[in-house]
């Protein structure tokens, strides 16, 4: 590993801008569909690119009473997943690492929001997003 650095599991969620409060992990899963394609003059199936997609999930506290100022307490979550707009939220995965280059920017949705609470442990939250539109690579500081 001659110059590479390894992500650390820090990387952070945000959407619209404030990070998910209490974060104990966060996911990205990017696919790709692919376009079969079998003729009489083909041997076998051959493939062609097709549509991507993307979605992302966190999971973490089940916090309360946040002030707002730059992270979503779980009540925050719920306003978002309630609003029945048209208008995408803001996603973006950020790594923790102070020279991180990139960062991931999309569009989405909030599929699913959950809290789970169990007598006598902490509460916890999950949440599901489905992307609208590309995802895409961001450089953190252009020069």
């Amino acid at each position: 590993m001659a110059g590479e650095k390894v992500m650390s599991g820090n990387l952070r969620i945000t959407l619209e801008d404030k990070t998910v409060y209490h974060s104990t992990e966060c996911s990205l899963s990017l696919s790709r569909e692919f376009k079969e394609r079998a003729t009489k003059d083909t041997d076998g199936t051959e493939r062609a690119k097709g549509i991507k997609s993307w979605s992302a999930s966190a999971s973490g506290l089940a916090v309360y009473n946040g002030d707002g100022t730059d992270s979503h307490d779980f009540y925050a979550i719920f306003d978002l997943y309630n609003d029945d707009g048209d208008a995408p939220i803001v996603i973006e995965f950020v790594p923790a690492e102070s020279d991180a280059t990139y960062k991931m920017v999309g569009n989405g949705f909030i599929e699913s929001l959950e809290q789970t609470s169990t007598n006598e442990e902490d509460g916890q939250a999950s949440i599901s997003i489905t992307g609208s539109g590309a995802m895409a690579k961001v450089e953190i500081n252009p020069a």
